[in-house]
């Protein structure tokens, strides 16, 4: 009898736990499927970009400011800096509200440098003055830049780029500094070392390793279209101040990048 009884139980086990098993089988595939049908959704929702970053110029120099009262260059600051403007393109010459912006920022802002002295930090850069030396604390970038969108001429004639602008038409690039203040502090201009150069040219004068001095920058762009859609892009640039194409230690250093292709935007959900 106590066998018959051990039996059962047993059995019943086996029932129970092989209904949890397929309950848990069956759920498990569920999950599986629906991702696969989310990622398909992804996929062909992003076979035809709508956003790209077309084009990369990058500038840049250095700036000497001499601190003394006299100046007679017997205390000179040394910043290093660089300008970097990214063009957006559309993919189309008629503007619909899938292709133009209603709303741009940037954020996850990154900064890899191997040089340890100076204050390395991204601003945002008035597309105006790209390649000048434009050191305005408040424009420093903190977790994120907001762009205000601009959709008529007349908003664009009220515009004055002091602070973050964007076309909705993607005609304007997205412009942004980098600055690493005071890389050298207390500088004196002697005989020996001679005469000082306010721009790249004055790392002659100085035992700087170029390559340890170059950063790289990185953060995502984030586009939501007048569909309401949401687009990301991950951008990371190398900043180099000296290629075997020049040196910023020539006064600056200018490079161009047309021929982008892993940029496009990525289209969310």
């Amino acid at each position: 009898m106590v066998k018959i009884i051990v039996a059962v139980v047993l059995v019943v086990l086996l029932v129970i736990l092989s209904v949890i098993d397929y309950r848990f089988i069956f759920k498990k595939r569920m999950a599986k499927n629906q991702f696969v049908k989310e990622l398909i959704a992804i996929a062909q929702a992003n076979e035809t970009p709508v956003f790209r970053v077309s084009k990369i110029v990058k500038y840049s120099s250095a700036e000497a400011v001499d601190n003394t009262p006299e100046q007679n260059l017997q205390d000179v600051s040394i910043s290093q800096y660089s300008d970097v403007a990214l063009y957006i393109d559309n993919f189309s010459e008629e503007l619909t509200e899938a292709n133009t912006v209603k709303e741009l920022y940037l954020d996850n802002f990154e900064i890899k440098v191997d040089y340890n002295y100076g204050a390395p930090g991204l601003y945002y850069k008035n597309p105006l003055e790209i390649s000048k030396f434009r050191l305005i604390e408040s424009n420093q970038i903190q977790e994120r830049l907001d762009y205000e969108i601009v959709y008529t001429n007349e908003d664009n004639r009220n515009s004055d780029y002091a602070k973050p602008v964007f076309f909705t038409d993607c005609s304007n690039p997205i412009t942004i500094g980098y600055v690493n203040k005071n890389i050298v502090n207390q500088y004196q201009v002697t005989k020996d070392n001679g005469l000082v150069a306010f721009d790249g040219r004055i790392f002659n004068n100085l035992d700087i390793d170029l390559a340890k001095l170059s950063p790289k920058i990185s953060f995502s762009i984030h586009i939501k279209n007048n569909l309401d859609e949401e687009f990301i892009c991950n951008m990371s640039a190398n900043l180099p101040l000296e290629t075997e194409e020049g040196s910023v230690k020539s006064g600056y250093i200018i490079q161009i990048a047309d021929d982008i292709r892993y940029y496009n935007f990525f289209k969310k959900g």
